[in-house]
């Protein structure tokens, strides 16, 4: 039997898909605990953060890895295209992974007060400019690139530092912050879990703000983010469960299920993304000139017949085990953090 191509470059897109999600929903709590680490009291409180996220956090960068590497094979001239036109944002992400790597590894090292703000600094530092570049990046493949007829980027960085993708950026943080402090509510308890429960509600209205900013904003100034829903009035049950993942946020905070508010939180996250990619299919990069002939889509900028069979079979065999895997580990370091002398 004979895989057709453009069904082949379906299963590659989704799988691409499926591992920015991945890396989204289960990454994104680790940038927001990040983000908040440096606004904590003391180096016992510090501890906690970081060990909130010490068993499952490099297992859950892996998923970027995924996604870059089926970009890098079954899409090459779009990952050449924005490594190249994103050089700087790429560079930034890069430092960001290697400097929060370093900061929770190097952290509990050295005994000295120095020592430990310095690498706490810097493990906010990096979870920061990651959480901003990531929205800053899907800000400006939701507003569209300058490319040319050749798929060649026809701009500078400050085409990248526009309002909308600023506005994403900020929006992105929020919403990471949130989930990775009901993440902390979840693995924390006493004066500690209140003290992030206060956090956590003012950090929600601060994600509600910037959440109904940046959709009217699309609505308005990216009409093209909804024609999809309205020629497939189906789709729009995605924005119906998006605006429910956001109510049960709220509504499970209020009532102190902390629990169901993180799950409720990553379905909020899975949701977004969801709109997004329905907004922009076919597309990868859409070009804000000559849209229909420019952009770089799913269909002209892939990979071979045999490199995409490859793909799909490492993909489809390689993630149910890396779920596998990471589930495993989560049972395993489930319930509430406990420091001891083998601690971060």
């Amino acid at each position: 039997m004979t895989i057709s191509f453009e069904f082949l470059q379906l299963i590659t897109y989704f799988i691409f898909v499926f591992s920015i999600i991945a890396y989204s929903t289960l990454d994104g709590f680790d940038l927001g605990v990040g983000t908040l680490h440096l606004f904590t009291k003391g180096d016992n409180e510090r501890r906690i953060m970081i060990n909130s996220i010490g068993p499952v956090w490099d297992g859950n960068t892996t998923w970027i890895v995924i996604g870059s590497g089926v970009l890098f094979a079954g899409f090459p001239k779009v990952f050449a295209n924005l490594t190249s036109s994103l050089y700087t944002p790429t560079m930034v992400l890069l430092f960001g992974f290697m400097l929060r790597a370093a900061s929770i590894e190097f952290r509990s090292k050295g005994a000295s007060k120095t020592w430990r703000y310095f690498w706490d600094f810097a493990f906010s530092l990096a979870s920061i400019l990651l959480a901003i570049t990531i929205g800053l990046i899907l800000g400006n493949m939701i507003q569209g690139m300058p490319l040319n007829d050749l798929g060649e980027y026809e701009g500078g960085m400050i085409e990248l530092l526009t309002p909308y993708p600023i506005l994403i950026a900020l929006f992105g943080i929020s919403m990471f912050t949130m989930h990775g402090s009901i993440y902390v509510l979840m693995k924390t308890e006493g004066p500690f879990q209140e003290k992030i429960r206060k956090w956590t509600h003012r950090i929600l209205a601060l994600f509600l703000f910037f959440w109904a900013f940046a959709t009217i904003s699309t609505f308005i100034f990216k009409p093209y983010m909804v024609v999809p829903f309205f020629r497939y009035p189906i789709l729009f049950i995605f924005p119906t469960l998006s605006l429910g993942s956001i109510f049960f946020i709220v509504r499970n905070l209020m009532k102190k299920r902390d629990g169901w508010a993180f799950f409720s939180s990553c379905f909020c996250i899975v949701f977004l993304l969801l709109l997004f990619i329905i907004g922009t299919f076919p597309n990868i990069v859409y070009s804000s000139v000559l849209p229909e002939t420019n952009s770089m889509t799913l269909y002209n900028s892939s990979a071979s017949h045999l490199a995409l069979i490859v793909i799909a079979i490492i993909g489809l065999t390689g993630i149910p085990l890396s779920f596998f895997y990471g589930s495993y580990v989560y049972k395993v370091f489930r319930g509430k953090v406990k420091i001891d002398k083998t601690s971060y």
